[in-house]
């Protein structure tokens, strides 16, 4: 009597299965894709800052769709909520960077895009895209994007669309200040080496020529955008024999002049082609006095300091000749020990 029973049961309930089976097969699949690695930039992350929106998606297998949107939840345009802007401009490019080097992804939103917002829901429509390619990720710039973000700090959802995909949401991040101030110091700097202490006559002063010595260079390097100075001073004012106890005096300092054989006249010149300004934003130039045309052209030194040389800019290598030149008379006391010492100092402009 009771496996009687069982066995009826179990024929009733492999009939009610027999009879649904084939409506079964006619009960439509539902298979949603979704968009994946999706990114919404906003370019100010600032609370109540306008920023502009770079977008990054990469399309399902499915997709064939074209046009888009984003949604900002909960943004209605009222005072602190965070306003997209109603006026929008689709373009590749943020800064003149192309959205592909900003994001990695590999195309642009294909087609002429277009957009519009809407303020008081948050939204911003994307149209007139032509069709997506599938498993592609693509990119694109609203460049009005945002016209306040909220003024309340934390996290927002942004609801993404694009083509046939399923709306993906992402999380943004409103912050009171994203900047960084970065502060540095270029100290100031400037130097000066001589190539050498001494600068002797090449040749015996004589009164039928004029005599020239080897010269001695005052190399610069300087940071100062405003340039540099050269200047010289003589604590003799001339060349002094103290044997003699006389000076081949200094002529015309501070003027421009030329020595004349078989006239006492004792100059210093900067020759224009020991002049080298070296690398620097300035030019390397003499001062008119000091100045020399040639052999004998210059202006004497004395205890005030004269400006040799200058340039208008920084300078790295910056060279500059100076050289003493010298006539006498048929009546200069002869001396082996006619001498003189010459100051050169340099500043920096800063």
């Amino acid at each position: 009597m009771i496996k009687s029973r069982f066995t009826n049961r179990y024929k009733v309930i492999i009939a009610a299965v027999a009879f649904l089976l084939p409506s079964l097969a006619f009960i439509p699949s539902v298979s949603a894709s979704y968009l994946s690695k999706t990114s919404v930039i906003l370019t100010n992350m600032s609370a109540g800052a306008g920023s502009s929106i770079i977008v990054e998606f990469t399309t399902s297998s499915t997709n064939t769709g074209t046009n888009g949107s984003l949604v900002f939840n909960g943004w209605t345009g009222s005072s602190g909520t965070g306003t997209v802007a109603t006026s929008q401009t689709v373009t590749s490019t943020y800064n003149g960077a192309n959205c592909t080097a900003i994001t990695g992804a590999s195309a642009d939103l294909p087609g002429s895009p277009t957009a519009a917002g809407t303020a008081s829901t948050g939204t911003i429509a994307i149209t007139d895209s032509t069709a997506l390619t599938a498993s592609t990720s693509y990119c694109y710039v609203l460049a009005s994007g945002i016209t306040a973000n909220p003024t309340t700090t934390g996290q927002q959802t942004v609801s993404v669309t694009a083509g046939s995909d399923t709306a993906t949401n992402v999380a943004i991040n409103i912050i009171s200040n994203d900047q960084v101030v970065v502060s540095a110091t270029v100290p100031p700097s400037f130097t000066m080496a001589l190539s050498s202490n001494t600068d002797s006559f090449t040749s015996n002063l004589s009164s039928s020529s004029i005599a020239s010595t080897n010269g001695v260079t005052a190399t610069i390097n300087t940071n100062a955008k405003s340039g540099w100075y050269l200047w010289g001073s003589d604590s003799n004012s001339g060349l002094t024999s103290a044997t003699q106890n006389y000076t081949i005096a200094s002529t015309t300092p501070g003027t421009n002049a030329t020595l004349t054989s078989g006239s006492e006249g004792y100059l210093t010149g900067l020759p224009a082609s020991g002049i080298t300004q070296g690398s620097g934003s300035g030019t390397t130039s003499a001062s008119t006095a000091y100045a020399s045309s040639a052999t004998g052209n210059g202006s004497g030194l004395n205890t005030v300091p004269r400006q040799l040389a200058s340039s208008n800019g920084t300078a790295n290598g910056a060279v500059v000749t100076v050289k003493e030149y010298a006539s006498i008379s048929p009546t200069t006391p002869a001396a082996a020990d006619y001498s003189d010492t010459i100051t050169l100092v340099g500043a920096g402009s800063f």
